[in-house]
């Protein structure tokens, strides 16, 4: 392969008198540019040649044309997916040519990382399915909406799984989970799910690390951070009811049903309470992900305590929070994700906070919106 390039209706990685042909038709399942925005096409036969595709603006899938300038037909590619410098994704393999002009599609998979790279001849049965079907987009804020209806409990999913049912006080790493997450299509904000931090004080995290690994960071509004009033909330989370709440020996339920990718996670808190022992109250909420349409629901079934206002809100925070740093609260619309100037995303999406709900707590839907 030489390193010349020829332009003529696609990219060609190298140019020779030979008729033979390959084009690769390169798609991905990976969200674009928030998880990888360049595509990268590696050859090797005697030679060696590179080409890269920024992904900004790029109607996808990328056209590679591969023209036959080796010794017997036979070469090796990679194919990376980068954000920025680093790479993230990557599958490899042998290709021959044979015959004239084949188009091939490949669909580089986010399973397929550079410790693990995929095997290029499966990368290109996969993609033989009509590859953009699987292609995410990238949420940047979400809208919400509320009056929605009920979301069945994940206590009584077949199967469910518990957490906190040990006594634990941190946020808890559901573990058995990352197994069936890679791979899997859920998002939030502009990032994969890899793992999951369930939290007793009512709210879920996607973070790599622990978003609270004392237990110290304490309920409230989203821009206490953006006001300089205090420490921001956990990034990267979810937060049904985020109160100082207290469980029963049952702890959370949460269970992932579903075959991929219309698969749900559900996570219920049933019957916690606003006291240091649980007694009389019986704050029962669930919140869903769903893979194929990436919403985020939040439901809530029987809200009552002794201390009424406070089943009602008026210690708690609710809503979706990636990295609040846009504008304050009263700058945000909860409905769009947006910023007053209609354009800046809040970085969260709250619903109140210290607020009392005077007709309860209610339903909750968010429908991610990619941006350009």
């Amino acid at each position: 392969m030489t390193s010349r390039w020829l332009l003529a209706g696609a990219l060609a990685l190298a140019a020779c008198t030979d008729s033979r042909q390959i084009v690769l038709s390169i798609d991905t399942t990976a969200g674009v540019p928030c998880d990888i925005d360049r595509i990268r096409v590696v050859a090797k036969a005697a030679g060696t040649t590179t080409f890269e595709q920024d992904l900004k603006g790029a109607r996808l899938p990328v056209s590679v044309t591969l023209l036959d300038d080796t010794p017997n037909g036979s070469f090796e590619v990679d194919i990376s997916g980068l954000k920025g410098d680093v790479e993230v994704m990557r599958t490899r393999g042998p290709l021959q040519f044979s015959g004239n002009k084949a188009i091939e599609p490949v669909l580089l998979a986010s399973t397929c990382t550079p410790d693990a790279p995929c095997a290029l001849s499966d990368a290109m049965a996969d993609g033989a399915a009509s590859p953009a079907t699987y292609r995410v987009a990238c949420a940047t804020r979400y809208n919400g909406s509320m009056g929605l209806g009920s979301v069945e409990d994940a206590c009584t999913v077949p199967g469910f799984h518990k957490a906190f049912d040990d006594g634990s006080t941190r946020p808890v790493r559901l573990k058995d989970l990352e197994s069936a997450l890679l791979g899997s299509g859920f998002r939030f904000y502009d990032r994969t799910i890899h793992q999951i931090w369930v939290a007793k004080d009512g709210y879920l995290s996607f973070t790599q690390d622990s978003p609270d690994p004392n237990g110290v960071v304490l309920p409230g509004p989203f821009d206490r951070d953006i006001k300089h009033l205090g420490a921001p909330p956990p990034q990267q989370s979810v937060m049904a009811f985020w109160d100082r709440l207290s469980l029963r020996p049952t702890g959370i339920c949460y269970a992932l049903d579903g075959v991929p990718p219309h698969q749900q996670l559900r996570v219920t808190w049933p019957h916690v309470c606003l006291t240091d022992v649980c007694t009389t109250d019986n704050l029962n909420f669930t919140i869903t992900l769903e893979e194929n349409s990436q919403h985020v629901v939040l439901t809530y079934g029987t809200m009552t305590a002794g201390n009424a206002d406070g089943a009602h809100g008026i210690n708690a925070t609710v809503g979706l929070v990636n990295d609040a740093t846009g504008c304050p609260a009263e700058e945000c619309a909860f409905a769009t994700g947006l910023c007053k100037d209609g354009v800046t995303p809040c970085g969260y999406s709250q619903v109140f906070s210290n607020t009392l709900q005077a007709s309860g707590v209610q339903n909750m839907q968010f429908v991610p919106i990619a941006d350009p």
